[in-house]
């Protein structure tokens, strides 16, 4: 009932089957005419008729009829099958030959054309609609099968698939669609034997491929083509062996794809994980909206916080602890992306810098920060990278290598960094108006006997020594007070904000009160030293600081000249005193050994034959402003400043040249003296030194005497090494300015010595009785007995030398008989020497 009440809507119309088009090649024109008419009684359209092969053709490229009936022969040389050739292999257009012509040659050259059909002339009209139709049946099967190709060839080209097809019957491997990562060809398919298509491939894919050769076999393998080659190409094949039932004519059909930048991102994303996971620095990533979605273990190790305690937490709510100079990261417009509400990117820049974390646990600890976009492919914000670490090693040490950068490392006191600093400090608040100028003195201390201590202890007792001074020096200062150790035993005190100059000395006496007390030493005796210390006030004795440490440094050697363990308030007169020595300092710098600096020789004279047998080598200096200067006052700060070791190289080898010269004259030389100082004789290689300069010029051993002072023999741990040493390479060995040291006799009887030499302040009032006679007398016993030759220094008078040689001292050297000489003059000297009736030369 109710399909009747409510019949179904009408079908809709039929469409009206368009009606074919059909042109006309027939070069009779009566013949065309007909055919039109019969073709139209059909019910189609003749959409036009030509009679040459360049007609046929420029009608069918403008009007594309669905159908062509051909005349093969179109007179004048006219052949049909040619246009047929063109029609159906470039146009697509089908075509029937309409023909008188049966011949063989005839059917085989519309054969080559693959026509779509062949009518006899002469043919009834129901036999050309029959073949027209069937024509056109054929075409549009053909069309259909076009299309589905296409659209297979697109799907091909839009998965980017290559398509290969194996006969194994014919041993070819034939590739179609998407082939140009093969890089073979450029076609859109081509053809391979298997043994080629197989040596492109991986042997482990050539085996998953050989199951193929099976029926029903299948296939599936990634394999790099052609191994050699770089950059490398990766290809995914799947494959299947399809069979149709009848043995032999299976067949293998697969598809495969370039899948290398796939394997590319795929090799980067799992290197990319091993970062994430393995990395020492903390990684969040957050979403937009700062919220957490993965982290790494470094990150669960540095905050205490794992994964599922924070996932989907917004981050600023745990992590950051925000100080009151610390910056924004997460602020929008704070040096960082900011999005609008579809989330595209207003700037995408990076930040990082140096924040304040908080643990788990409650803690906080500076961290370096790294916050980073990451962007879509549309540019837009997706994510972002935090990055941090903890970097509170870092700011421990800072403030570690900040406080070794100013203090001793030793002792904990100040160092000249430090001392820089602060006089800065004291000397800049001078220039501040709304206060009186600053008053503070600068104490310049060094610890006397320091050395003796710390060559015969050890260093280590030494540096113990010196931290126990350090913490007595910190015990006497205010907390406004600046103590610094400039190095070695030497300390400098800044006393601040003083009112009187008897603040500064009432603190020097308190300080050498507290040094000389001994100083107790884990495992030894108790130990005591003393100081010297020069004070210099501000702005009294200097307006910079070199000028003030000038001044102390002046003041505190004062002291140490006035007996030690004292101190020494700075003067003019020390400043005086220190500008000299300062010259001389720098004279010597500049000084030109032989030239400016030169040896004189003192003849030594055997005063009972009156023979010159030797000299002795004197430096002396002529200084070009200050003239000549004598060695008592530069010899000391030769040896202070380290110059006297190749002041004494210098005249070793001018001794060794100077003897040779004297041999070859024919004169006879006993001995050529130099003085050694105890930083020569302490230099490792001094012996190999002696030796090579007696090699270099061929002077014999036993012409060249060392002349070496008590104090030295004193100051050379290894001494009696040295000398002994020396004794064995044949040189001869005298003690200079005998008696005036403060060493033992038993030196003497230890160290290998030829000769004493008797100092001028003993010959100089030889002829009145009295002590220096005594003192003489028993120095000529004690060499007779010890069988040590002697040389008597300084001998001027007549009467000096008639004593002396009465008490059977014949060897001398002194003005009585020459001063000391250049060496022109002493080698032009007699051989036999008479004394000088005046006493002087």
């Amino acid at each position: 009932m109710n399909e009747l009440l409510n019949p179904p809507p009408p079908s809709p119309p039929t469409p009206t089957p368009r009606l074919a088009r059909i042109q006309i090649v027939e070069d009779e024109r009566i013949v065309a005419l007909d055919l039109k008419q019969d073709l139209e009684s059909l019910g189609y359209i003749v959409n036009g008729v030509a009679a040459s092969e360049q007609r046929a053709l420029e009608l069918a490229r403008s009007d594309r009829p669905d159908l062509v009936l051909m005349d093969i022969n179109l007179g004048k040389g006219g052949d049909g099958t040619r246009v047929a050739q063109t029609l159906i292999s470039q146009l697509r257009i089908p075509v029937v030959y309409l023909t008188a012509y049966a011949e063989p040659a005839t059917l085989e050259r519309a054969g080559l054309t693959a026509p779509y059909g062949y009518l006899l002339k002469p043919f009834e009209l129901r036999e050309l609609n029959a073949t027209i139709r069937m024509a056109l049946a054929r075409r549009e099967v053909e069309r259909q099968a076009e299309r589905a190709e296409q659209r297979y060839r697109l799907a091909l080209d839009a998965a980017q698939l290559g398509v290969m097809e194996f006969h194994p019957e014919s041993d070819q491997i034939e590739l179609n669609g998407h082939v140009d990562p093969l890089q073979l060809s450029t076609a859109r398919g081509f053809a391979l034997s298997r043994q080629a298509f197989m040596a492109c491939i991986e042997l482990s894919a050539r085996e998953q491929l050989a199951a193929l050769l099976q029926p029903g076999g299948s296939a599936h393998c990634v394999t790099r083509w052609k191994p050699a080659q770089e950059p490398p190409t990766w290809l995914e094949i799947r494959a299947c062996h399809f069979s149709e039932g009848v043995p032999g004519d299976g067949k293998i059909i697969g598809v495969f794809r370039d899948i290398s930048v796939q394997l590319e991102t795929e090799a980067q994303l799992r290197r990319a994980a091993v970062v994430f996971e393995s990395a020492a620095d903390a990684i969040v990533i957050l979403d937009t909206q700062h919220r957490v979605r993965a982290v790494n273990p470094s990150f669960t190790q540095m905050t205490g916080w794992a994964l599922e305690q924070v996932l989907g937490q917004d981050v600023r709510s745990f992590l950051p602890a925000q100080r009151q100079n610390d910056q924004a990261p997460f602020h929008a417009g704070a040096n960082y992306t900011s999005t609008d509400e579809e989330g595209s990117s207003a700037r995408a820049a990076v930040w990082h810098g140096e924040t304040m974390c908080r643990h788990r646990d409650g803690r906080l600890f500076p961290a370096w920060q790294h916050l980073a976009p990451v962007l879509d492919a549309q540019g837009r914000l997706s994510h972002q990278v935090l990055t941090f670490t903890d970097i509170s090693a870092l700011r421990r040490a800072e403030t570690q290598i900040q406080h070794l950068a100013y203090h001793d490392a030793l002792t904990g006191l100040g160092n000249r960094h430090h001392l820089e600093v602060c006089l800065r400090h004291f000397i800049g608040n001078e220039g501040q108006r709304d206060r009186e100028p600053a008053r503070f003195a600068l104490l310049f201390m060094d610890l006397d006997g320091f050395k003796t201590i710390n060559d015969t202890l050890g260093h280590g007792v030494g540096d113990e020594l010196l931290i126990q001074i350090a913490r007595r020096l910190e015990l006497c200062l205010r907390r406004s007070d600046v103590s610094v150790r400039l190095g070695g035993d030497e300390f400098i005190i800044l006393l601040s904000d003083i009112h009187r100059a008897d603040d500064a000395t009432a603190l020097a006496e308190k300080l050498l009160a507290q040094i000389r007390l001994p100083v107790e030493l884990a495992g030894r005796d108790p130990v005591s030293v003393s100081a010297s210390v020069g004070i210099a006030q501000f702005p009294e004795h200097g307006r910079s600081a070199d000028a003030l440490i000038q001044a102390a440094d002046a003041a505190m050697y004062e002291a140490k000249s006035a007996g030690r363990n004292r101190y020494e308030v700075f003067s003019a007169r020390l400043s005086d005193k220190a500008v000299a020595r300062l010259q001389i300092e720098q004279g010597l710098r500049r000084a030109r050994l032989g030239q400016e600096l030169m040896l004189h020789w003192q003849p030594i004279v055997d005063m009972a034959r009156q023979r010159v047998i030797g000299a002795e080598a004197l430096m002396r200096w002529q200084h070009p402003e200050l003239g000549a200067i004598s060695p008592d006052r530069f010899i000391p700060v030769a040896e202070d400043i380290g110059l006297i070791e190749d002041f004494g190289r210098w005249a070793l080898d001018q001794a060794c040249r100077l003897g040779v010269r004297w041999l070859a004259s024919g004169r006879p030389l006993e001995r050529l003296a130099v003085n050694i100082s105890a930083r020569q004789l302490q230099r490792p290689g001094f012996v190999d030194l002696v030796a090579e300069a007696l090699k270099r010029h061929g002077l014999p051993p036993a012409c060249l005497e060392l002349e070496i002072t008590e104090s030295t023999l004193q100051s050379v741990d290894s001494g009696r090494v040295i000398l002994g040493e020396l004794r064995r390479l044949g040189v001869k060995l005298a003690i200079d300015d005998f008696g005036t040291g403060f060493s033992s006799l038993s030196l003497l009887k230890h160290f290998p010595l030829d000769r004493l030499k008797i100092d001028k302040s003993f010959v100089r009032d030889l002829e009145r009785e009295g002590h220096d006679l005594a003192i003489v007398r028993a120095i000529v016993a004690l060499a007779s007995t010890l069988g040590l030759e002697l040389t008597a220094e300084g001998v001027e008078t007549q009467a000096q030398r008639e004593v002396l040689l009465k008490l059977g001292v014949s060897d001398a050297q002194g003005w009585l008989y020459s001063r000391a000489l250049p060496e022109a003059d002493l080698l032009s000297l007699r051989e036999s020497l008479t004394p000088n009736p005046a006493g002087s030369a």
